[in-house]
C-alpha cells in the first residue's frame, strides 16, 4: 500500500501497521514510490557512521544545545527481546551508546518511534511502547527519566485508563520546573467494541521529575488513528500538530495549544479537502523560533500527492497560505527544521531525479520562494522500510536518520550552504 492510495477500512490497515520483531521483517515492498535497489548511496550528503547495528530501526534525532546530536533507536538483543538505546555525536565522533530500557514486550512497529529528549536541567526524558495484554494491537505507553545522577528510573504510563487498547504517537517537550509535557493517541473508547471500533482520541499530561502525571486532559475526541504527531515550543506555549478525522472522513492538520493551565479548543491548519477511508500513516511536522512557526505535512486530495508547507508569525495561531513543496511523486513523512536565514528546510520521501527513491530537501522561505529540492539520500527503498525519517540542524549542516532494511539506522549529513 501506498499512503496516496485509499487504504484499508482502519481495523485491517492497522494490522498492517504491526510488527512483532523488527523493521527488517517488513524489507522494501514494491510500490509506486520504491525500487528493488539493495544499496543506498548519500545523494548530495555524507553518509556518517551509525552507532546502531545492523538490524535497528526506529531512528529519532534531537538536536541540543552546543552543538550536541542526540540519536535513539531501537535494536534486537534476542529472541523477542528489544532495547531503547542512544548516543550523542559530536562533529563526527559518537559517544558510546548507552540503554534506555530493555524488555521482552515491547510493541515495535515500523511507525510509531520512541523517542528521547534532553532536559534543560540535564536529566533526559524518553518514551517506548509496551504491549498491554493478548490483544497485538493493545500497547501503552512507558516514559521514563533520569535522576540527577544520570540513572534511568522506572518507567511510567502517562494514560490511566488501564484499558487494553491502543496508546502511542508520543510527542515529549520540555516543560517549566523540570517537567515533561507528552501527548498521544489514545484508544480507550475503542475497548470491548467489534473490530476495534470507538474514536482514536488525542490526550495530554505533565510528568514531574518523580514521574507523577498531573493535568491529564483530553485534547480532541476524534483523531487519525496512526499518523504521528508532532509538539514544539512557542514562547510560554506548546503548540501540538495532529491529523484529525471528521464524520464524513476528511483527515486535516489541526493544532491545538496549552498555556500550563489549559488546552485551546483544535484549529485548523488548512482545508485540504482529503477525504480517505483508512489513515495513511502520515503525520505532521512543527519547527519553531520563537513566535515563528513552519508546519509541514502531506496531503493528497484528488489522488495528487504533495508534501505542503505553511508559515506562522504568532505562534500557530494563524498560518499563511500552504506552499507547495513536492508533489506527484513524494510518499510524504515529513520533518521541518528552521535555517538561520529565516526559511525553513522540508524533508520527504520521494524520488530522485532519476525516478530513484530518496530522502529530499528544498528550502523554502514564507513567501514561497524555493530552490531545487536537493536529495540528502538515494535509498534503498521509499515504503514502509525506511521508516520515518527524521531531520535536525545543528550549526552549517542538517542530519538525517532514516532505516535500511538490512544495514540498519542510518545517518547522514547536508551543508545548509547546499540548500542555496
Amino acid at each position: 500500500m501506498t499512503p496516496h492510495t485509499p487504504l484499508l477500512p482502519r481495523p485491517l490497515q492497522l494490522g498492517g501497521l504491526l510488527l512483532v520483531g523488527m523493521l527488517v521483517a517488513l524489507g522494501c515492498q514494491s510500490t509506486p514510490d520504491s525500487s528493488t535497489a539493495t544499496s543506498a548511496s548519500p545523494g548530495a550528503g555524507t553518509r556518517l557512521d551509525s552507532p546502531a547495528p545492523a538490524g535497528s530501526g526506529q531512528p529519532h534525532l534531537h538536536a541540543g544545545e552546543g552543538g550536541t546530536m542526540w540519536m535513539s533507536w531501537v535494536e534486537s538483543i534476542g529472541e523477542d527481546r528489544h532495547a531503547l538505546r542512544y548516543a550523542t555525536l559530536d562533529d563526527t565522533s559518537w559517544a558510546e551508546p548507552r540503554t534506555v530500557a530493555r524488555g521482552g514486550d515491547w510493541f515495535v512497529n515500523w511507525a510509531d518511534v520512541p523517542s528521547l529528549r534532553p532536559l534543560p536541567s540535564g536529566r533526559l526524558a524518553a518514551h517506548y511502547l509496551q504491549s498491554a495484554g493478548p490483544d497485538p494491537l493493545a500497547y501503552a505507553v512507558q516514559i521514563a527519566q533520569t535522576d540527577e545522577a544520570g540513572t534511568w528510573q522506572s518507567a511510567v504510563r502517562p494514560h490511566d485508563d488501564g484499558t487494553a487498547t491502543e496508546h502511542g504517537f508520543v510527542s515529549l517537550l520540555p516543560w517549566p520546573d523540570d517537567r515533561v509535557l507528552a501527548v498521544w493517541l489514545d484508544g480507550r473508547t475503542m475497548e470491548g467494541r467489534d473490530g476495534h471500533g470507538g474514536e482514536m482520541t488525542l490526550r495530554g499530561g505533565v510528568l514531574g521529575a518523580t514521574g507523577a502525571v498531573e493535568q491529564r486532559a483530553l485534547l480532541d475526541d476524534r483523531t487519525c488513528e496512526c499518523c504521528p504527531t508532532a509538539a514544539v515550543r512557542t514562547g510560554k506555549e506548546a503548540l501540538v500538530a495532529y491529523r484529525d478525522r471528521s464524520e464524513d472522513e476528511t483527515r486535516n492538520i489541526r493544532l491545538v495549544r496549552f498555556d500550563g493551565q489549559s488546552w485551546s479548543d483544535p484549529a485548523l491548519l488548512h482545508d485540504d479537502g482529503w477525504r480517505i477511508e483508512g489513515c495513511p500513516v502520515n503525520g505532521p511536522a512543527l519547527a519553531a523560533a520563537g513566535d515563528r512557526v513552519a508546519a509541514a505535512w502531506y496531503t493528497a486530495p484528488e489522488g495528487t500527492p504533495r508534501v505542503n508547507v505553511a508559515f506562522s508569525t504568532d505562534g500557530g495561531r494563524q498560518f499563511g497560505a500552504p506552499v507547495v513543496v513536492a508533489e506527484r511523486t513524494p510518499t510524504g513523512r515529513v520533518d521541518v527544521v528552521w535555517l538561520e536565514d529565516g526559511r525553513a528546510a522540508v524533508s520527504w520521501l520521494g524520488k530522485s531525479d532519476d525516478g530513484a527513491p530518496a530522502l529530499r530537501v528544498r528550502a523554502v522561505a514564507a513567501d514561497g520562494a524555493s530552490q531545487s529540492a536537493v536529495p540528502m539520500a538515494t535509498l534503498s527503498c521509499a515504503s514502509r522500510g525506511a521508516g520515518m525519517p527524521r531531520l535536525v540542524r545543528s550549526g552549517a549542516d542538517l542530519y538525517a536518520a532514516w532505516t535500511h532494511p538490512e544495514d540498519g539506522v542510518q545517518v547522514g549529513r547536508l551543508p545548509v550552504e547546499a540548500l542555496r
